[in-house]
């Protein structure tokens, strides 16, 4: 008799109990692991296709409908997607997709993208006026689509804009005539799979990611933004004060405004200075 299917170490009851975040994470994850990263390699006849191939998440999002959770959300849709694609190759089928290759920037998108990426710098001072919604809704929604590790999907925002609420994140600026985006993480996701042990260093990479990502596109917008960290004293009071689930945990806080400073582009070293090895580039000419 075959021992009955265990994902992440859950049985199905089990799975049939977890709080949602939970199965979402691995619902995530299992799609990502299991028929994403190979999916593309057996439509390049690089690989053949297994007899289960898939059918782990199939196996969770029958559990996900199951329990009557809410399939309309793009994060779910997007499972739905890969589980029907992993079926359609199972079966014997051909999977046609819509998307394309990556085509090299015109001349002038470059110079967009150069512009972003080397004129953003950090903003500390800012004019009272107020940041309007949709600009905010915009700056999270660029930090929430950042590269994540093995799309578990924990990041959470708090968006703090009353200047009492401010003075909870132990900051090395002084905060004013601004918003404060704190980027959070639910550990709960983590320590289901194990991931706090196994891969821990993605916890804050993930973290640094959606920080990046609402910097840049803050710069876009026009607006300014500084990027900070901060401790677990910081961790504990937001926690305590927003009445937040226990393994919700902040990272860092962004502050965000419109510019009332214009400060020097800070500079970095040579780029062969940077380069520890290479094949292509000659060695730096000197340190």
């Amino acid at each position: 008799m075959s021992e009955p299917l265990k994902v992440h170490g859950f049985t199905e009851e089990e799975l049939m109990e977890v709080e949602p975040v939970v199965l979402r994470a691995i619902l995530h994850e299992r799609t990502h692991h299991t028929i994403e990263v190979n999916m593309y390699r057996i439509m390049a006849g690089k690989r053949g296709v297994t007899q289960n191939f898939g059918e782990t998440a199939e196996f969770l999002m029958d559990i996900w409908k199951r329990r009557g959770l809410p399939t309309d959300a793009p994060d779910i849709k997007w499972c739905l997607n890969y589980i029907g694609f992993a079926r359609m190759l199972r079966t014997g089928g051909e999977v046609e997709l819509d998307t394309e290759l990556p085509e090299p920037f015109t001349g002038v998108e470059m110079k967009t993208v150069e512009k972003l990426i080397y004129g953003r710098r950090s903003i500390r001072q800012f004019k009272d006026k107020p940041v309007p919604e949709e600009m905010i809704r915009k700056i999270l929604h660029a930090g929430l689509y950042a590269p994540h590790g093995c799309n578990v999907g924990c990041t959470r925002f708090l968006v703090l804009r009353n200047p009492e609420e401010w003075k909870l994140v132990r900051s090395d600026i002084p905060i004013e005539n601004c918003v404060m985006i704190v980027v959070c993480q639910d550990m709960r996701m983590y320590k289901a799979m194990r991931f706090d042990e196994l891969v821990p260093q993605n916890i804050y990479y993930d973290a640094a990611a959606a920080a990046d990502h609402i910097c840049l596109i803050a710069h876009a917008l026009g607006l300014g933004a500084c990027w900070l960290t901060h401790g677990e004293e910081t961790q504990r009071r937001l926690v305590e004060h927003f009445g937040l689930h226990e393994e919700i945990v902040s990272r860092n806080h962004i502050v965000v405004g419109w510019p009332d400073e214009a400060p020097i582009k800070s500079q970095r070293m040579k780029l062969d200075e940077a380069i520890l090895t290479s094949d292509l580039l000659p060695p730096p000419s000197s340190f």
